[in-house]
């Protein structure tokens, strides 16, 4: 994975790119774990959703190193 990211002209880190698009992810999962009921089971939700946003961009990590040339 290179360090930085070319979006029209402007370098962006990757961590950045990553880190915005697990954050997108995130919320919609929540959205959808709400829905779903499931945050009535979680004891403290937001160490649940911190857990989850620290997953969700470990996946997206993962993902970004194994697509990358």
């Amino acid at each position: 994975m290179s360090p930085e990211i070319d979006l029209f002209g402007v370098y962006l880190t990757s961590v950045l790119v990553t880190g915005a698009s697990a954050l997108v992810l995130t919320f919609g999962l929540n959205r959808l774990l709400a829905a779903l009921g499931v945050y009535r089971h979680v004891w403290h939700r937001a160490l649940f959703e911190t857990a989850l946003f620290v997953i969700v961009w470990a996946l997206v990590l993962m993902l970004s190193l194994k697509v990358s040339p």
